[in-house]
């Protein structure tokens, strides 16, 4: 099957026509409802004549289709803003495939999907899609994962890291004589990740990154739907001070360097990259060793102070309605503390960081998403210890914050900001050390 896409001067249209050659289907699908109202116009698209078409609840029929049939449509990307799904730029629009991409079914399990892209002067389209003699190779996960795609003016670019591709597309004018500068924090970033894993554990990531106003690193976030990809706000006047400490590019790449994990386990999924962030930036010399330290333990101590009283599970479930990130994103990065440590006590090797290699080896191209129980088998099974299981178990229906306090002050981890020092004599000086130290051997850009 086939779908080409045409887009408008605008950026105000675009335009669909799917053929399904040999393929039966029965209906295309909106993936997100929500955005059906922006459809306009479903039509057969016949030698004869079109012959309009209208949606049955969120899907086209196609069963009057005739051999040599194809199916048009056209979608409204122009305003009002919609978060990062439809989002308007000067010279660009963001629009997740959710909106303008429609799933055939049945999809027979091999069935080729292609796209194809017409563009005006001047316009590109960035999307995380394998290429294809017809233009791309539509994944299956770009119909049931959340993904991202952008046209007009973009500025494009690919290094390589860790043995993958790094696609960095510059949304609008892009980021000037800055620019540099925020490709070389972006392949740092990458290369963070090869301080645990050999090499980035997927080969090819679309980072899409949108200029804003001010000098800081914004909000990102990391998707999964037809291919990885981070996008990330990024202040049109970043400095070089601004980027050299920022956390937001190594925790992103992190989620896409472990199994997608169900939403109700945000805890766990948020609590391993921020626990990872400062341990990854630290190994690649992006930290220093007391500073990645005083980040961990002033999360701590936020995430303590933060929350409602529910318990860590409820919390992590109700996260977006009460707005307790500080709480489940810390509580999660300090089970993974207190688990790392706990093995490295038991004489395992690198803690938690064999785990979660073989974790990316296995299971980060997966459509399947992980629950805490399957993550904590999984690492209870290779390591040989029962740790993580009963760590989670203790501390999942219970409202009070996982304890640090001990374990910081057997690693030597004392004081907090400019009061904080790091005791050589600690009783467990030796495996913090060794926690921050760069990989030995480790794959490198």
């Amino acid at each position: 099957m086939h779908s080409s896409f045409v887009i408008d001067p605008d950026l105000h249209t675009l335009s669909a026509t799917v053929c399904p050659r040999d393929l039966r289907l029965e209906r295309l699908r909106m993936t997100t409802p929500e955005f059906i109202e922006r459809v306009r116009r479903p039509r057969i698209l016949r030698a004869t004549g079109d012959v309009p078409l209208a949606f049955e609840e969120d899907a086209l029929p196609m069963a009057s289709m005739a051999d040599g049939d194809c199916i048009g449509y056209d979608v409204d990307l122009g305003p009002p803003r919609e978060g990062f799904w439809i989002a308007p730029g000067e010279a660009h629009v963001i629009a997740a495939p959710d909106v303008w991409l429609l799933a055939p079914e049945p999809r027979p399990e091999g069935t080729l999907l292609t796209a194809s892209f017409t563009l005006p002067p001047g316009v590109r389209a960035a999307v995380p899609w394998p290429d294809d003699p017809r233009g791309h190779r539509v994944p299956e996960t770009a119909f049931t994962l959340r993904g991202a795609a952008a046209f007009g003016k973009l500025e494009q670019a690919t290094a390589r890291v860790g043995g993958a591709e790094l696609d960095l597309v510059s949304l609008g004018s892009g980021f000037g004589e800055r620019a540099p500068l925020v490709s070389k924090w972006m392949q740092k970033s990458a290369s963070a990740l090869t301080e645990l894993h050999d090499g980035l554990p997927v080969p090819r990531v679309m980072a899409l990154l949108l200029p804003v106003s001010g000098s800081d690193v914004g909000f990102g976030m990391a998707l999964r739907g037809g291919g990885p990809t981070v996008m990330i706000m990024v202040g049109s006047s970043v400095t070089p001070a601004s980027l050299d400490t920022d956390w937001t590019a190594v925790h992103e790449l992190f989620h896409l360097s472990a199994p997608r994990f169900h939403p109700r386990d945000a805890w766990l999924s948020e609590g391993l990259a921020t626990y990872y962030t400062d341990i990854l930036m630290a190994r690649a010399g992006m930290l220093d060793e007391r500073s990645a330290w005083d980040d961990l333990r002033d999360g701590f101590s936020r995430g303590s102070r933060r929350g409602t009283g529910r318990t860590l599970r409820q919390e992590s479930i109700d996260m977006h309605e009460t707005y307790a990130y500080q709480r489940v994103y810390w509580a999660g990065a300090a089970l993974s503390l207190l688990a790392d440590v706990e093995l490295r006590k038991r004489g395992v090797e690198g803690g938690l960081d064999g785990p979660m290699r073989e974790l990316a080896r296995c299971c980060a191209r997966s459509e399947e998403a992980w629950s805490a129980e399957k993550f904590a088998a999984f690492v209870d099974q290779k390591t040989g210890q029962s740790v993580v299981q009963s760590l989670f178990e203790h501390y999942l229906d219970r409202a009070d914050f996982p304890d640090t306090a001990e374990i910081l002050a057997a690693l030597g981890v004392k004081g907090a900001g400019r009061e904080m020092t790091l005791v050589a004599d600690a009783p467990r000086a030796s495996v913090r050390s060794a926690m921050m130290a760069p990989r030995a051997g480790g794959a490198k850009p």
